[in-house]
């Protein structure tokens, strides 16, 4: 049985399946609803319900509290739909919003399966037919032999379609980073997306870049754009690390990418820095801290654990970034690490 959704700023209506998510139902049929990590743990997707029943689902009961539940909140990437729904939506449209990309499955090869530091793996993937994504965005990924799905952002130029590029923390145990070693060159992968909304936005403001561990992956995208479009814009990458060690060889080939640019910067910050460095020393916040004097002529792009990104969003909100020029991509463990 079919039910159907509407939302309460507009006349859009939308066709939920039996078992299917609202959200994943929405993104299908090409309603952008907000969302982010798209497993019940982010609360990006939490919407009021002025009408109607919803299963909730496997909803983090830190996301969504028994009273937000009791009042009629529910987290639209986990909630299936038990009557038609009536769905409240005030959100203003971002003008610089980029057409809506509707989710397609594929099959990838693996071409690439290797570590590039401590504990962070590339993986490549040529696609059995392309795939339009913009930088910044993710996929899921099936772990093989199980019904089990992860995401990972994409680290590869959109321009490259047909094959994608993952940069992934290892995780003894994880129900796909655990099977990276295992990973052989032609095995085959199952993928769906893209998602995310926390993409690369045209525009003529100064960028800061901000990640730690593999939220360098949709940066390193970003900045494959910008340095293949030459676009004349000051752009500033922060990687926070704990030792050299944990610093993965993409910096390098990022230095390496920004080189002939004179607005271009990669810094390294290392909490554990030895006696002899020569990138900043200190937690990537404390950086932020000191090298950003005003944030209010900056876009800023903030990747890694959400406890980093909630503290640099602080960090900027502070030192004056405009309104909507502040965009995360928190990486909760239980589906974007493992």
């Amino acid at each position: 049985m079919a039910f159907v959704a509407r939302l309460t700023n507009s006349d859009t209506t939308f066709e939920i399946g039996e078992g299917e998510t609202v959200l994943d139902a929405a993104l299908r049929q090409g309603v952008n609803l907000d969302y982010g990590c798209r497993h019940g743990r982010c609360s990006s997707c939490k919407y009021f319900l002025e009408d109607g029943d919803v299963d909730f689902g496997e909803a983090s009961v830190y996301s969504l509290s028994d009273e937000e539940r009791e009042d009629g909140y529910g987290l639209m990437c986990c909630a299936t739909a038990l009557t038609d729904l009536v769905i409240e939506s005030s959100e203003i449209p971002d003008p610089r919003a980029k057409p809506h990309l509707v989710p397609e499955d594929r099959i990838g090869g693996v071409t690439t399966v290797r570590p590039i530091s401590d504990s962070l793996w590339q993986l490549s993937l040529k696609l059995d037919s392309p795939l339009d994504f913009y930088a910044g965005q993710f996929v899921e990924v099936r772990a093989p032999g199980q019904d089990v799905w992860r995401s990972y952002s994409i680290a590869s130029d959109p321009a490259d379609n047909d094959q994608l590029e993952f940069i992934i923390k290892h995780m003894d145990g994880g129900a796909f980073s655990g099977l990276l070693p295992k990973l052989s060159i032609g095995d085959e992968i199952r993928l769906r997306g893209p998602y995310g909304q926390s993409y690369l936005r045209d525009g003529e403001g100064d960028l800061i870049l901000v990640a730690t561990g593999s939220g360098i992956a949709p940066i390193v995208s970003m900045l494959k754009v910008l340095a293949r479009e030459g676009q004349d814009r000051s752009v500033t990458f922060f990687y926070g690390a704990r030792t050299a060690e944990d610093v993965p060889e993409t910096v390098a080939s990022l230095r390496e990418l920004v080189a002939d640019q004179e607005r271009a910067k990669v810094g390294v910050c290392l909490s554990q820095a030895p006696d002899i460095w020569n990138g900043y020393r200190g937690r990537v916040t404390q950086t932020i801290q000191s090298e950003v004097p005003d944030a209010s002529s900056l876009s800023a792009y903030v990747c890694g654990s959400p406890e980093m990104c909630e503290t640099v969003g602080v960090l900027l909100e502070a030192k004056g970034i405009p309104d909507g020029e502040l965009r995360y991509d928190k990486f909760h463990s239980a589906t974007r690490e493992d």
